[in-house]
């Protein structure tokens, strides 16, 4: 197959980059030959520096490519993988620009001592985050392509307040944000929200978050139900047989009981259902209400 454009933009991209890189050191190797640097700088500082941002904007290069190259493969998991690339390519030019720059290794441990307490200090809350981004990905707390929700009082979330209907259906709700995670990054990880946004969340806020994943790894079903009111007009017992024979042929539906009395003029009924955890339960749960609409007109037009 013929690279794309796009392909090899990014390779004359990279070329052009490493060719401008040894022209530089090769300059600065002549420019101290003949001394126009004076011989007290050390050429290792120049071609550290030149190591450093060369590596450091072709890690970034490799890792855009290889997320091009992955995504329409892997999906969400590209971009775990382009994260680990990132990682791992950053700690090798790091090393790489120390090891040219002569640093020896008992140095790096007595500077490192210091000034790790110093930086370690002033900057608690982005190691924090670093460090909890490195737990999400070493241990998969949460991946790449996984839908969930957040529950934590770090960030403000209230649920917006319905009327007492609209709380018929579920039996309790989640306080908290809910999205697919597309991006484990370094210090905040991604999420796209319900309504299409995205949601940057610090790693240690979803470290110390309760969460609950909507594509679990360790059951097939999720049970569902549905709440449905009907007047203490209709008697009981034929509401319940009207019900069981209008959802008779859904193989789905479980058990199907009165529930409780809503008010002093309601009881609801409830209707337990299963669903594979990768399969839309909207549609069954629309296809459920849709019927029991269907047995309360016919009920409420018999007693007219």
């Amino acid at each position: 197959m013929l690279p794309t454009m796009s392909t090899r933009r990014v390779t004359a991209k990279i070329a052009f980059v490493l060719a401008i890189a040894i022209a530089v050191s090769t300059s600065i190797w002549v420019l101290t030959r003949i001394g126009v640097i004076p011989s007290e700088i050390p050429p290792a500082v120049f071609y550290s520096a030149i190591l450093l941002a060369t590596g450091l904007w072709l890690i970034n290069m490799l890792s855009g490519m290889s997320l091009t190259v992955l995504l329409p493969k892997v999906g969400n998991r590209a971009y775990s993988a382009a994260t680990l690339l990132k990682f791992s390519g950053y700690a090798i030019v790091v090393i790489a620009a120390l090891a040219v720059f002569g640093v020896s290794t008992e140095v790096a441990l007595a500077g490192g001592t210091f000034s790790g307490l110093v930086i370690g200090l002033a900057a608690q809350p982005v190691l924090s985050n670093f460090f909890a981004g490195l737990v999400l990905l070493t241990t998969g707390v949460v991946k790449a392509g996984d839908e969930i929700r957040l529950l934590s009082g770090s960030f403000p979330y209230q649920a917006t307040t319905f009327p007492p209907y609209k709380f018929f259906s579920p039996d309790y709700i989640y306080p908290g944000y809910r999205g697919r995670v597309v991006e484990v990054g370094l210090l905040y990880s991604t999420m796209t929200t319900e309504t299409g946004l995205e949601l940057k969340v610090p790693n240690q806020i979803i470290l110390n978050s309760g969460i609950v994943n909507y594509t679990p790894a360790h059951s097939a079903e999720r049970k569902m139900q549905v709440r449905y009111e009907f007047k203490i007009d209709h008697d009981p017992e034929l509401v319940l047989k009207e019900v069981k024979k209008a959802l008779a042929n859904m193989s789905e539906v479980g058990k199907i009981i009165i529930n409780e009395q809503s008010d002093k003029e309601y009881y609801i009924v409830l209707i337990e259902f299963e669903v594979p955890t990768r399969e839309d339960w909207g549609l069954l749960k629309s296809e459920i209400l849709r019927r029991l609409v269907k047995v309360h007109r016919s009920l409420r037009s018999k007693s007219a």
